[in-house]
């Protein structure tokens, strides 16, 4: 996609302690999810990974990539903040976070340093 300089990173730690089967059944319906509302025009692509072991708090993630405007569109429908409530029952330390990824680097530092030097 030609304007694939937003991304939506939806991390978290682990399981809440006893919601490891849900959590687990979360995360396998969440490709799934993610590529009908890919197919729904909200974002162009996504990954998902898990990180190995190495004793910090976040250790696994999917981050969509795209338009920045239909991202935070997405972020406010009604089902995506289903997404998240239930995310958020299950699994520890919950964040979706928007930003830009290195293409758009330079844009965001342009609009920053606009506000900085005033």
């Amino acid at each position: 996609m030609a304007n694939e300089k937003a991304v939506l990173f939806i991390g978290s730690n682990r399981p809440h302690l006893g919601r490891e089967q849900e959590a687990m059944a979360l995360w396998q319906e969440t490709g799934p999810w993610l590529d009908a509302q890919a197919k729904a025009g909200w974002f162009s692509r996504w990954d998902g990974f898990w990180l190995t072991a190495h004793g910090g708090d976040m250790n696994g993630a999917f981050i969509c990539y795209g338009d920045r405007a239909k991202l935070d569109e997405w972020r406010r429908t009604d089902e995506f903040e289903a997404w998240v409530f239930r995310a958020s029952m299950v699994l520890a330390d919950l964040g979706v976070i928007p930003g830009v990824n290195y293409a758009a680097a330079r844009e965001t530092i342009d609009r920053m340093n606009k506000v900085v030097k005033k």
